[in-house]
Order: structure tokens, then sequence, then C-alpha cells
């Protein structure tokens, strides 16, 4: 099946995800109706699915009226049950959706896997960086983004956020070795400025550059512990010392 994938903006900095074969369209966390409305209508689309990653006003604000309006099949984790590794079976689209199960940022967080290469995040993976943990289920968290590492290194990655700036003057506020990401900065201004939208970010990209990725790295965990002043040598005590770090920038 051809397929086309769209970023729409909503709210500061959200994406809304549109995924559409020039006929039927799903979408991903829709935030605001009225993005999602103008798109469709421009384009002559029928809304057949919406997927949610979790349960945030957030990503679900535009659901009622969207489903009122369109009446699409609605798939989610937190009204439904959702398993790992489910694949969604759709009626009007001819795609495999696979689901991963990504509790950390919240108890019922998903992501979907379009196609075997086109991963829908919501809040657990942002480019850069990863979402807060609130549901203080650190190793849940970090069990979920070891099951997005895992994934292909060519996979395309599509959050829900546009972070991945903010989180790389993060991440080089700890790394004095700015010259690693020197070509990966230049990059994502390439891509800001021309299109002001740093995704989808390509795993290869973030298993290289994210420290959220890299806290199995001793080099990490020594970079962690001097900024923190904790004792940091196991992954799992870097990744909590490193969230919490990035909740104070």
């Amino acid at each position: 099946m051809k397929y086309t994938i769209v970023a729409l903006r909503a709210l500061k900095d959200n994406y809304i995800w549109l995924i559409h074969d020039d006929k039927n369209a799903i979408v991903v966390d829709p935030t605001e109706a009225h993005v999602v409305e103008k798109y469709l209508q421009q384009h002559n689309l029928a809304l057949k699915l919406i997927l949610l990653t979790h349960n945030h006003a957030d990503h679900t604000g535009g659901v009622k009226v969207l489903y009122e309006r369109y009446n699409p099949e609605c798939i989610d984790n937190f009204s439904q049950q959702l398993a790992d590794g489910q694949i969604l079976k759709l009626t009007d689209l001819d795609l495999s959706i696979k689901v991963l199960l990504t509790p950390g940022h919240t108890l019922e967080h998903v992501c979907y896997l379009v196609d075997n290469k086109h991963l829908f995040c919501g809040d657990t993976l942002f480019g850069m960086g990863c979402g807060r943990v609130f549901t203080n289920d650190f190793v849940a968290m970090y069990s979920s983004l070891s099951k997005i590492k895992a994934l292909p290194e060519s996979t395309l990655c599509y959050p829900a956020h546009e972070y991945t700036a903010n989180n790389l003057r993060f991440i080089t506020s700890l790394d004095s070795n700015h010259a690693y990401y020197q070509d990966y900065a230049k990059y994502l201004l390439m891509k800001l400025s021309s299109t002001q939208n740093s995704l989808p970010t390509v795993l290869a990209d973030e298993l290289r550059y994210n420290l959220f990725l890299r806290c199995d790295d001793p080099h990490v965990w020594a970079m962690v512990s001097a900024k923190s002043g904790e004792l940091i040598n196991d992954e799992e005590s870097c990744f909590v010392a490193l969230r919490q770090l990035r909740n104070k920038f």
C-alpha cells in the first residue's frame, strides 16, 4: 500500500501524525480536532482510525469531536486492553500496525509500529530525549526504551513533541565533547530552519547521540556521575540520575 505520513502542528509544540493513502486516513494523538479536520477537508480524506498512545489531554483533546463527526475506529490502551506485539486488523487500510507496550511515562502508554518501519512513540522517546516518568517506575520506562533500542536502526521515530533542539542543549551541557555532536547539530539546524520540524528521527541517530539510549555506556555513567554527584555504576541508576537532571534543566 502506498501512503503518506504528514506532521500537523498543534498547541505549542505537539505533533499530530496523520497517515493517508489519498482516500482514507489514520491520526495518531489528535490534540486538536480543527487541525485534523482542516487537513481532511483540504485533501478530501475519510478519517477511519484514531490511535492514542496515552491518555493525556494534549494527546486526546480532539478525539470527542472527531469521533462525533467521522465515527472512526479508536484504539488505545486505557479504555481497552492491548497486548504487547499485537497486530491491529484494519478494514479500510492495508497496513500492518504492531502494538508495543511502553509503560513509564504513563502506565498504559503504547507505541505503534507501522509497516515495521515507522514508530509512533508518543511521549516515550523524543528526539535526543525521553518522556518524563510520571509513574515513577523508572525500571519500566528504561525497559520501554530498551524495547525501542532493539528495533532495526533504520526505524523512523515519530515523537509527539518538538523537543529535539532543547534536548540537544541538555545533552551538550553534560558532555563536554561537543565535537561529537557537531554533525548532528548542523543537520538539526538545517531541518528546523527549512521545515520547522526536526522529525521523524532515525533510530540510528538516537542510538548514537541520545544519552537516554546510551545508559549502558560507562563513559555516560562518568558524565552523569560528574554532573549529579552520585556514584553511577550501572545502566538503570544512570538512567534515573539522567532523567532527574533533565527534569531540572
